[in-house]
């Protein structure tokens, strides 16, 4: 199923389909079928809930910004929605969550997504784009591991693409905006980091990971630009930021 670009369209997604799961399952197994998890991922799991309630939040707040819509009513799904986040017990059988996500709270947040996606100009991804973003993330993981980069720089790039692979799995709630967050903070660490990384280029010919690695993220860039209709940086210009030779 496509990835709405609007946060209520999300939330609406993720909720029926965990509103479809049977209610003698417990409330770990739910969630964790629903976000693609190992039952045994406790961290991931309540890691994944947090970003959900947050994106319960985000929509909520998109729909009290809107100045032709009745509050009262187009807010009412949301009581109920932040009354089953109001306790998380992963042990629980799920039917106490599944009673909170009623018809009428399932109808009043298909009515928002609606509401809020006539104002979106986002553009959704494709399974296959995010398919091909993780296989590329795998490979220049495996490229660097085995790479001749001093211990820290290989530390921080492994570190950065396992933010992006993290972005990625929580893309179902927070939808190209994790992306472009991640995405940021990667660019961020590089800088931080150019007379390192430009010294550990010259001294140990390792350009081409780095060359990997900036095509990787150009490539990023070039996916969420696309997606949100904005100007975005080149992979040259990301060689001349951190002064490498991107030739």
């Amino acid at each position: 199923m496509e990835v709405k670009t609007e946060p209520a369209g999300r939330l609406f997604d993720i909720l029926q389909e965990a509103r479809s799961k049977p209610e003698q399952h417990k409330v770990r197994k739910v969630w964790a079928e629903v976000f693609g998890l190992q039952e045994n991922d406790t961290g991931t799991i309540l890691r994944m809930i947090a970003d959900l309630i947050q994106l319960t939040y985000k929509t909520k707040s998109q729909i009290e910004a809107l100045d032709d819509v009745d509050h009262l009513l187009y807010l009412k799904p949301f009581q109920k929605i932040e009354r089953m986040f109001s306790n998380i017990n992963l042990e629980a059988p799920w039917q106490g969550c599944k009673n909170q996500i009623d018809e009428p709270t399932i109808y009043g947040l298909q009515f928002c997504s609606d509401k809020l996606n006539r104002n979106t100009k986002i553009t959704a991804l494709k399974d296959m784009e995010l398919e091909q973003i993780k296989k590329s993330l795998t490979e220049l993981s495996d490229m660097i591991t085995g790479s001749s980069l001093e211990p820290s720089l290989q530390l921080l790039l492994l570190r950065n693409i396992e933010s992006l692979r993290q972005a990625l799995i929580a893309y179902k709630i927070k939808g190209i905006d994790g992306i472009e967050t991640e995405l940021e903070l990667n660019l961020g660490s590089l800088v931080l980091n150019k007379e390192k990384i430009k010294a550990s280029v010259e001294k140990d010919n390792s350009g081409g990971v780095f060359k990997k690695y900036l095509k990787l993220l150009d490539g990023l860039n070039k996916t969420v630009s696309t997606a949100k209709k904005v100007d975005q940086l080149t992979g040259n210009t990301l060689s001349k930021l951190l002064g490498v030779n991107d030739s």
